[in-house]
């Protein structure tokens, strides 16, 4: 038995590992793969972290050791804050989305998806998120057959300057004044980007990159599951982490509670089926098997 008053003992934290499993290119810098996850329990309360190493992130393991050594990485601190708000609803029996409201979302798509869209469904949308690469050409392609909609361009860092003017000047003048953002076109130096934003006229987006940035840019992303708060007088986008159904479901509840300016968001499809007390799953957790973080 520990001599510590039970107020100050560390809290039993327990983990799920996951793998999710993608059919196609998740970024422009992931081959088709399995990506590990674990879910975290703490307090009664559920959290998920998912790094992806292919994007800079340090492998899970380091994010559950990190915790287990009472020095959380920013993506555990992230996850721990979750659990934090869940475990409070859960402890009161509370819905966390009972009486808000769940915002708008924009369509993700890669030239794979694109290829085997059902097309009824792009009636729904009115921004259409295209993951991209440097080889844009696929991405212009399906720009220019759905010019109705408005494009948000996620590069995940895979250009170099000169190849963001090519994909510019590749463009017409009207798909230019469909741009939202580029997201992360190269990786991010406040001045260059800075220089680059106001070369090509269009609004840049961050998302990997410090979250007390505040230059460059016109937009910030915001990973709720990555990182624990952002500091940013931009509108934010906020995004789930293409990862569990928890944490995605985690990205709808910030999303929905957050004072934001940007109001078309990356959350995804919201199953309210799956609520219950806290951010729900209930029957879903309670069915996995946990290990103690030891």
């Amino acid at each position: 038995c520990s001599d510590k008053p039970a107020h100050q003992m560390k809290p039993i934290v327990k983990f799920h590992k996951y793998s999710l499993r993608f059919v196609n290119p998740p970024n422009a810098r992931t081959p088709c793969s399995k990506i590990k996850g674990a879910l975290i329990m703490i307090n009664g309360g559920y959290g998920c972290i998912q790094p992806w190493p292919t994007l800079g992130d340090k492998n899970l393991e380091y994010h559950l050791d990190s915790i287990l050594s009472d020095t959380p990485s920013e993506i555990a601190q992230a996850a721990i804050k979750c659990c934090m708000i869940d475990s409070e609803a859960r402890k009161n029996k509370f819905n966390l989305f009972e009486s808000i409201k769940i915002p708008k979302h924009h369509l993700t798509l890669s030239h794979h998806e694109y290829d085997e869209l059902n097309t009824s469904l792009l009636n729904q949308f009115t921004h259409i998120k295209l993951k991209s690469d440097n080889n844009y050409n696929s991405t212009i392609k399906i720009m220019n057959e759905l010019m109705k909609f408005n494009f948000r361009i996620d590069f995940n860092n895979s250009l170099t300057p000169d190849q963001l003017i090519g994909f510019c000047d590749s463009l017409s003048r009207e798909l230019i004044e469909r741009i939202d953002f580029i997201e992360d076109p190269f990786p991010y130096d406040p001045e260059l980007w800075n220089e680059y934003q106001d070369k090509t006229g269009i609004n840049f987006a961050l998302d990997r990159g410090p979250y007390n940035a505040d230059k460059g840019f016109s937009i910030r992303v915001w990973k709720p599951l990555i990182t624990p708060k952002v500091e940013s007088n931009s509108p934010i986008c906020i995004t789930h982490n293409m990862d569990h159904e928890l944490g995605r479901r985690y990205a709808i509840y910030c999303a929905s509670v957050s004072k934001y300016c940007d109001n078309i968001h990356g959350t995804g499809e919201f199953n309210a089926n799956n609520n219950g007390h806290g951010l729900g799953m209930d029957e879903y957790l309670k069915s996995l098997s946990w290990n103690d973080l030891v």
